[in-house]
């Protein structure tokens, strides 16, 4: 199974992420929608409207996707989120190198199954 990386229109990873499928939305049902593959999903937050956070999150939370979520500006890991509560794990602070590490985690995980 590939790992998807799922990002917000307004916000591209400039980054190269190992043969990661990028998957670009621009409507949160778009990514309502990606989720529903069951892949493992990279999830850059940066560019989700905080209108859509709720609608996100509810996806993420119905799926089975394994999702990680990454922000490119720091968290400091107390602040609600409901979009980083649904995920298995963030990474948050480390800019575009954070898509990378994130690829790179699910990838190693896959390689376990």
């Amino acid at each position: 199974m590939d790992v998807v990386v799922l990002y917000a229109a307004v916000a591209p990873p400039a980054v190269t992420t190992g043969g990661a499928t990028m998957r670009r939305y621009t409507t949160p049902q778009d990514a309502v929608d990606a989720l529903a593959i069951g892949a493992a999903v990279v999830l850059v937050s940066d560019g989700i409207a905080e209108r859509d956070v709720a609608t996100v999150a509810g996806a993420v939370a119905a799926s089975r996707a394994t999702v990680i979520e990454v922000r490119a500006a720091g968290w400091d890991g107390q602040t609600p989120s409901p979009l980083s509560a649904a995920c298995r794990g963030v990474i948050s602070g480390f800019g575009e190198r954070g898509v990378v590490r994130a690829v790179e985690l699910l990838r190693r995980e896959q390689a376990k199954a």
